[in-house]
């Protein structure tokens, strides 16, 4: 049973423009577009991807195929800046977002928890092995998504003081659509999964093969023992554009430009670290886009840019630099713009999918950026690709499903 909880301590604050604090996993059933892609041949005109780009997607393939065992860390966590640590998800049946860490001059600020509370807990628990033994005290929730949001009450065990901040949009989302959305994830698309995992288990020649699909099943059926009694913690500090925290280490700007994955995507600044946190606004996958704003998203990037920053944290995917961004801004630009025209033009979908291919994609060609997005789908989600099955899809699939979700959700306002 979903409980939703609220701790106001007083009451829930909202934090209009520019107040000092000193004064929604995706639909779960929606996800095979998330998972089902397995790169068989991109073409010469999207080879250019750097060797550190590469690297990344190496390496998560590496964790991802190797059996979870009790105490292996559940993320990766890279220092980006003085007081600012990069908490990277690895890969797990059900993905979790990525963790931004900033380390104030007595506490902690954390950027996004994840899937579950014993995900989180375990990151929580590397913070104090690796970063530091400060508590934490407040958590951003850059948007209202399970991977983002579900692991915030691991945060309040045992009594802590935090304040979750987040948009009122996003905060009103959570109310609303986490306990339905979670409900069809328990009754429906894992219970699917779990099938599609024995089937798998069943048909496995080796040892190996039978270990990491028993590995799998674990996973599945923990997490639904555990959200069986889940309570979600709700925003205690909600603003409409702005919320700073200053600290005698630096500043941290909460702010939400406008819509773009949905409709109150945050972005988390520190202007002194020259870093950017910014969910799954801006991130190292094709854009996901059942609850997005298709035409305001490459325009709120477009706001963001005009930040002071060097280094992108996103919610999925490695760090990443402004040239990526620019490269994810004008994908999604330019698949609107053939959508759109072909919609006034009278095609059906079918027809636009067969048209919006990766070689007529300026976008995916530039900068190697098809090539680069692709290999991190592939290690975000490996288990369902890069293993011991191979699925029959390749990269135009994931064209297609984003390009579908643009022809439905084009005219979102």
């Amino acid at each position: 049973m979903l409980r939703l909880v609220t701790r106001c301590y007083g009451k829930i604050r909202k934090a209009g423009m520019n107040k000092d604090l000193h004064s929604q996993h995706h639909r779960f059933h929606s996800h095979p577009t998330r998972r089902d892609f397995f790169v068989q041949s991109l073409g010469g005109a999207l080879a250019s991807v750097s060797v550190l780009e590469l690297a990344f997607n190496r390496a998560a393939w590496a964790r991802a195929l190797a059996p979870t065992v009790g105490g292996t860390p559940l993320f990766d966590i890279k220092k980006v800046a003085d007081d600012v640590y990069f908490a990277i998800a690895r890969v797990q049946a059900l993905i979790n977002s990525n963790s931004v860490i900033f380390v104030n001059s007595r506490d902690v600020l954390i950027v996004d928890s994840q899937s579950k509370p014993s995900a989180t807990a375990a990151l929580i628990t590397q913070i104090k092995k690796e970063v530091t033994p400060k508590p934490v005290r407040f958590v951003v929730n850059t948007h209202f998504h399970d991977d983002h949001v579900q692991g915030n009450s691991a945060y309040t065990k045992g009594g802590a003081k935090v304040d979750f901040i987040a948009s009122v949009s996003a905060g009103e989302l959570m109310a609303k659509e986490i306990p339905i959305r979670l409900k069809e994830t328990l009754d429906i698309s894992v219970p699917a999964q779990i099938e599609t995992v024995h089937k798998f288990y069943g048909k496995a020649t080796s040892a190996d093969e039978r270990e990491f699909w028993k590995e799998q099943l674990r996973q599945l059926e923990a997490f639904q023992a555990e959200m069986k009694t889940f309570s979600l913690e709700l925003p205690t500090i909600t603003f409409a554009k702005s919320h700073v925290i200053r600290d005698r280490a630096h500043d941290i700007h909460i702010e939400f430009h406008g819509r773009a994955h949905t409709s109150g995507d945050v972005v988390v600044f520190c202007p002194q670290k020259r870093v950017v946190a910014t969910g799954d606004m801006i991130n190292g996958s094709l854009p996901y886009m059942p609850d997005a704003y298709p035409t305001a998203w490459p325009k709120t990037i477009d706001s963001v840019a005009d930040l002071r920053f060097d280094q992108i944290l996103s919610g999925h995917g490695p760090i990443m630099n402004r040239d990526r961004m620019v490269n994810f801004r004008n994908y999604i630009e330019e698949t609107n713009t053939r959508v759109e025209e072909g919609k006034k033009a009278g095609k059906s979908l079918t027809e636009l999918q067969k048209s919006i291919t990766l070689a007529s994609l300026k976008s995916l060609q530039d900068n190697g950026y098809g090539r680069y997005v692709a290999e991190i789908r592939d290690g975000l989600f490996p288990h369902w690709g890069r293993t011991f099955v191979e699925i029959k899809e390749d990269f135009q699939d994931a064209v297609n499903g984003v390009t579908a979700q643009v022809y439905r959700n084009l005219d979102r306002v």
